[in-house]
């Protein structure tokens, strides 16, 4: 797919995640899976792109200070059921997402950095709320065959879990579920954000946030999804068995989003 990364002006990192071989001769359809960062700034020509998507499902997997703080901006006539991020009970008076306490308590290095990443991603599969709705949007997929769209805050930790499991279900190899993973490098431009990300961030946490230890925070590494991955273990057994979605249901989105064979 040549045009699987989609140029908005105010969401960042917008890209097709379908249209991929699976790895038993099979094709992922295209223009019915899609993954964003936030979209909290949509301008209007953005909201008419988004509204032209034909989208059923929103998932919003940011924590709820989040999504307080950045909420979502869509045309008032573009009216797609949403799903978003359950946080606890006791998370609710929480200020700030457990990412941007990281940043702002224990990130010194790149290297506190990467191992926070990697431990991340590895317990993300085992998270109570993101099972639910992980489970929720495979059985929305279930039911309806909507076109859907993955967001988070910047579009490639938790989507990109998401988005990896999805694939998986359909069948891409890991391979492929890796490559469209890295695709955010290609999408957005980490280089040119990362100098101003440090200096909001240094502002916002009262402490020196150098761009270098930041930089893991903000890209993608195959170390990252690979953890996410091997916490999943069987992809099959971790479905059906650890999120409740039923054979049949996988079955009705193998015939929903792939191609007849």
């Amino acid at each position: 797919m040549e045009n699987r990364i989609k140029k908005f002006e105010t969401v960042l990192n917008v890209r097709d995640f379908g249209g991929y071989e699976t790895v038993d001769g099979g094709k992922v359809k295209a223009n019915k899976l899609f993954r964003s960062a936030h979209l909290h700034n949509t301008n209007d020509a953005d909201k008419a792109r988004l509204q032209d998507l034909d989208i059923g499902l929103i998932v919003d997997l940011r924590h709820k200070p989040e999504r307080e703080r950045q909420p979502t901006n869509l045309a008032e006539t573009h009216t797609p059921r949403r799903l978003a991020y359950p946080d606890p009970e006791h998370g609710k008076s929480a200020k700030i997402a457990p990412h941007e306490a990281f940043m702002q308590h224990d990130l010194h290095t790149p290297e506190d950095a990467r191992n926070y990443m990697i431990g991340s991603y590895g317990q993300r599969p085992h998270d109570a709320g993101f099972k639910q709705i992980f489970g929720d949007t495979l059985r929305h997929m279930a039911e309806t065959g909507d076109p859907i769209l993955v967001h988070c805050a910047a579009g490639k930790d938790r989507t990109g879990t998401l988005c990896a499991l999805i694939q998986g279900v359909l069948g891409v190899s890991r391979a492929d579920i890796l490559a469209d993973y890295m695709m955010t490098l290609e999408s957005v431009d980490i280089d040119k954000i990362i100098g101003p990300a440090a200096e909001m961030f240094s502002k916002r946490y009262g402490r020196p946030i150098d761009a270098e230890a930041l930089w893991p925070m903000f890209g993608v590494k195959p170390e990252f999804l690979d953890a996410a991955l091997d916490g999943m273990g069987d992809m099959e057994e971790y479905v059906t068995q650890v999120l409740g979605v039923s054979e049949t249901a996988v079955s009705k989105i193998r015939q929903a989003y792939l191609h007849e064979a």
